[in-house]
């Protein structure tokens, strides 16, 4: 895999959060291992939770992001500005010569897979090869055994589009285990069986990527990963133990979900490249938006901590929230954000609640049988007024 050039190559985050700024590593690494490319783009894909302004468009589904891109809350009647890492690593590729890099994108995801396959297959007209990039490894889920996972939407989506487009590119994946979601042993049985070829990361590119991180990520958003990753490159034991947590946000309502998590440093101070069609995900399913990729898995699979939980989703003109707060909460606390959701849409903060009907069950005593207007449809319970 060394040597290999291009003239003009995509790096894409594959989860959201700081995954976009991860494409820098890979495209560091690359270079150190005798890659070379004439020029080359950096993308993340955008949270379909929120809205995107000041971007402009290369397709529908493909935005080019700028310094003075925002990422914005959306309500019912009310919306507010938020950090946007892909908005900091424009600025950083306009004030540094990063790689040759040359614009950065943002990918729908609001079509689900479908749009995202469209987009695929529309960027092979200005990129000869695709570089998709994962730092933890959550891209790996492989189902019920890995209990504590805690974002698998983002990155089961992008690999299935990814395949289903039949584009030209290689996974780029980099400090296994280090967003809590996977322990060693289930990253070694995954790397063995997708054929990953192992290569040594660099120090000095983890200590340029660290300076980076610092100076242009750090004060926009607190992420975990990134830092973790430099802590386990830099460690001298064989394992660090964490604690990791699921969070569930609703309202001013703030509760965490601890668990303990083992991250292997061996394997953190080594990237891998893997053909992305020996990755068997369960939740890389086709589909044509969210609420179907949450029916698909969530429902008709099995039940997650995932992206969706307790997220506001703008669907056919009206605004959804799903109230399915993750299942590593204990009931109490689930059926506690539950109520408050509801309270919400009392209040008319949002348009239809979705719950799963177990849940529906456990409180539906508490309201009047005509109080909600209460639907059902794909396993799920639909509330509005």
């Amino acid at each position: 895999m060394e040597n290999k050039k291009f003239d003009n190559v995509l790096f894409i985050g594959t989860g959201g959060g700081n995954d976009v700024f991860s494409t820098v590593l890979a495209a560091l690494s690359l270079k150190k291992l005798g890659w070379s490319w004439n020029q080359c783009s950096f993308a993340g894909v955008l949270s379909p939770f929120h809205s995107h302004t000041l971007v402009d468009y290369k397709t529908k589904e493909i935005k080019v992001i700028n310094t003075y891109s925002t990422r914005k809350v959306v309500r019912k009647n009310d919306e507010f500005q938020i950090g946007f890492v892909d908005a900091a690593v424009a600025d950083m590729v306009k004030n540094l010569n990063i790689a040759k890099c040359q614009r950065i994108f943002g990918l729908s995801l609001l079509q689900g897979t479908q749009g995202l396959t469209d987009s695929f297959k529309a960027l092979t007209k200005d990129f000869d090869y695709i570089v998709l990039v994962d730092v933890g490894g959550d891209i790996f889920y492989r189902g019920k055994q890995d209990t504590h996972v805690l974002s698998p939407m983002f990155d089961a989506m992008v690999l299935k589009a990814f395949v289903d487009s039949g584009v030209d590119g290689i996974l780029f994946e980099a400090g296994p285990g280090t967003d809590g979601e996977l322990e060693p042993e289930a990253l070694e049985e995954v790397l063995k069986q997708t054929k990953a070829q192992p290569f040594p990361v660099e120090s000095s590119v983890i200590n340029d990527w660290n300076d980076l991180y610092q100076k242009w990520i750090a004060p926009i958003r607190t992420g975990r990963t990134v830092p973790v990753t430099i802590e386990a490159f830099n460690s001298k034991d064989d394992y660090l133990e964490m604690t990791y947590r699921a969070r569930a946000h609703i309202g001013k309502q703030r509760l965490y979900a601890e668990f303990p998590h083992r991250i292997s440093t061996r394997l953190c101070k080594q990237f891998f490249l893997i053909n992305p069609k020996e990755i068997k995900n369960p939740f890389a399913v086709s589909c044509s938006s969210p609420l179907d990729w949450f029916i698909k898995t969530q429902v008709e699979q099995h039940k997650t901590n995932c992206e969706v939980n307790l997220e506001y989703f703008k669907h056919d003109g009206k605004l959804y929230q799903f109230l399915t707060p993750s299942v590593l909460f204990p009931p109490h606390d689930r059926m506690s954000l539950i109520k408050k959701g509801l309270d919400d849409l009392i209040s008319r903060n949002y348009d239809i609640a979705i719950l799963f009907p177990n849940d529906w069950n456990e409180i539906e005593n508490n309201y009047d049988p005509s109080f909600f207007n209460k639907t059902s449809k794909n396993n799920l319970i639909y509330l509005s007024f």
